[in-house]
């Protein structure tokens, strides 16, 4: 949703650059306290019923249990079998686990599912991807300023932008949000492991519910998406080498490295149309 508003702002000449600049910092965070709000309305999410959540705290540390309160369950008459995060602002976010997902899964293999969309909250994997997206619009919009006074080429310079823009922010996603999951797969083991002390036994139960997930919604083994590995993939991921605490530290560099990146991008267009 934000892609698109900031694609819209970045073909406008209407408005003057200064109010552009604060109307685009209110898109993303409009955008991401917007959705969970909009999606406890149209969907029938509630709070897990007093078994669902003992089935879960048995299965997760016991001193971790604060993503409880932040946990909403959506009926979907057992249709759908998946899990997902819903926005990164505290108050405003929360993790939204289908009913399914109680029924085809055990106790463990849900509790690895719903431990993998804590990873992507504890992460800030949604302020990632948003970093991204708020990044490519404001370059766009510092180059169509930078080019307005290009006199008979207006029409050609901001549709060349535009796409420009969408083609740096799928890139970039492209290459960031596979890593994304494999970083938060890491991060279920190791909040599992943190009650048993095996990693390689709840990577196994990981493995198991992603397996059962990958089935239930038809998808083969081997097929992945512009934004998500193949289940092989993270099969590979968690049972391989990739475990190393080498690679997961090289990881974790890597995706800091890209947020640093974005943020300075940021910083530099808007410093870029405020000078201007």
């Amino acid at each position: 949703m934000s892609e698109l508003i900031l694609l819209t702002l970045l073909a406008s000449q209407s408005s003057g650059w200064d109010q552009l600049i604060w109307l685009v910092w209110l898109v993303p965070l409009t955008a991401v306290v917007a959705y969970p709000l909009i999606a406890r309305r149209l969907l029938s999410l509630d709070e897990p019923t007093l078994r669902q959540k003992q089935q879960l705290l048995r299965a997760l540390p016991e001193g971790d249990q604060q993503w409880a309160s932040q946990l909403r369950v959506w009926d979907t008459g057992e249709r759908i079998c998946n899990a997902a995060v819903l926005g990164c602002v505290p108050g405003f976010s929360f993790v939204m686990v289908s009913d399914a997902l109680f029924r085809h899964l055990s106790p463990h293999g849900a509790a690895a599912i719903v431990a993998h969309e804590v990873g992507h909250m504890r992460l800030w994997h949604v302020p990632i991807r948003l970093s991204i997206v708020f990044a490519g619009g404001l370059l766009g919009m510092a180059m169509v300023h930078q080019l307005e006074g290009v006199e008979g080429w207006q029409a050609l310079i901001q549709f060349g932008v535009i796409l420009g823009t969408m083609g740096y922010m799928s890139i970039m996603l492209h290459m960031v949000a596979p890593l994304l999951e494999f970083q938060a797969d890491f991060f279920a083991v190791d909040l599992l492991s943190s009650r048993n002390g095996s990693r390689l036994q709840n990577a196994r139960v990981l493995v198991r519910a992603l397996s059962q997930l990958t089935l239930l919604s038809g998808m083969r083994p081997d097929q992945k998406s512009w934004l998500y590995p193949s289940f092989e993939q993270r099969r590979r991921a968690l049972l391989g080498l990739h475990l190393s605490p080498c690679l997961r530290n090289g990881l974790r560099l890597f995706l800091i490295a890209v947020s640093l990146s974005q943020l300075t991008l940021i910083v530099f267009c808007i410093c870029l149309l405020a000078g201007s």
